[in-house]
């Protein structure tokens, strides 16, 4: 990976906007995709999705120069069977700029209007940047049901598991969280009445919802021996295969539920909702905050495991 001057940008089209970067978070497909294995990611790479910017450059009517907006990193042909009804998250044609084609790390980026949300005022950066993020899990939860003393499990706790675990709580949810990593779990502390703890700790047969967000084989599997009769199970996290107890699941009436990004934008308004709430605040999951010329070293941090989001700062980060 190396940091070089970028093309000069095109003129913008009707509809587009340019966009000066202000902040971009590392997500888990970034390494994947900086580790060789997304095997549909397309090579050589610009990587980044989870960006907030300031659009500097509009032919949009609806946003203004000046405006702070998020991307979707996500594209959709909005004419296919599934734009047509509203999940444009399984689009027949999507593309994922940062996997499939060049993506936002870059001190300036243009993108069709249609793909950005305008922030609102009193959010601050350090919170927007979670917002893309933050959808899968509100995304994700909309396929299942969390109320009031529901027991949920929350099992893995990168970024994804730790939003899961707080927005579960946020709801009403009575949360459990497991993670091998304790440098992880504690910075759920903050919330209040979520119980940690390690997978090798946690009895079986006792959780209404479990959420799987560490995307392995090996955990996977241990989830159906963890729900109760009835319970739910959200596969949040991707591994390429794992092994279901058919029986179990059908003679317990257990549901297994996948759930992959989000849809825009309704995903991104309910986030932006939860983060303008003074009761939620899971920017405590921002581990660090690196000038983007200290690329190198922010991976590092982040494939480290040892740390949640690691952010590049763009705005006023001269090398």
């Amino acid at each position: 990976m190396h940091v070089r001057d970028a093309l000069p940008l095109p003129l913008l089209q009707d509809g587009e906007v340019r966009i000066k970067l202000l902040y971009g978070g590392i997500c888990g497909s970034d390494l994947s995709v900086f580790k060789g294995r997304l095997p549909h990611a397309q090579y050589p790479l610009r990587p980044g999705h989870e960006v907030v910017g300031e659009v500097i450059e509009s032919r949009a009517s609806h946003i203004n120069e000046g405006k702070r907006v998020v991307i979707t990193p996500n594209t959709f042909c909005g004419k296919c069977e599934f734009c047509l009804k509203g999940k444009p998250n399984i689009c027949l044609e999507k593309q994922s700029i940062g996997i499939t084609c060049d993506g936002g790390f870059a001190e300036e980026l243009h993108i069709h209007s249609r793909y950005c949300l305008p922030i609102p005022d009193e959010l601050s950066n350090e919170a927007a940047v979670l917002i893309e993020p933050l959808s899968v899990i509100v995304h994700g939860m909309k396929q299942i049901t969390i109320q009031p003393s529901m027991s949920v499990l929350v099992v893995g706790c990168g970024t994804e598991g730790l939003l899961a675990a707080a927005l579960a709580r946020h709801v009403g949810g009575e949360v459990t969280a497991i993670d091998i990593n304790a440098s992880k779990l504690a910075m759920l502390r903050s919330f209040h009445d979520i119980t940690l703890g390690h997978p090798m700790d946690i009895a079986g047969n006792q959780y209404d919802v479990v959420i799987e967000a560490a995307g392995t084989k090996q955990s996977v599997e241990s989830c159906f021996s963890l729900l109760k009769p009835g319970g739910e199970l959200l596969l949040i996290g991707i591994t390429p295969e794992a092994t279901i107890p058919v029986a179990q699941v059908v003679r317990k009436e257990q549901k297994i539920v996948g759930s992959i990004i989000y849809e825009f934008p309704t995903d991104f308004q309910t986030s932006v909702t939860y983060l303008l709430d003074e009761q939620f605040d899971p920017t405590v999951f921002i581990s660090k905050i690196k000038p983007f010329y200290e690329y190198e070293e922010a991976y590092q941090m982040a494939l480290s495991g040892n740390y949640a989001k690691i952010v590049l700062q763009f705005k006023g980060a001269a090398v």
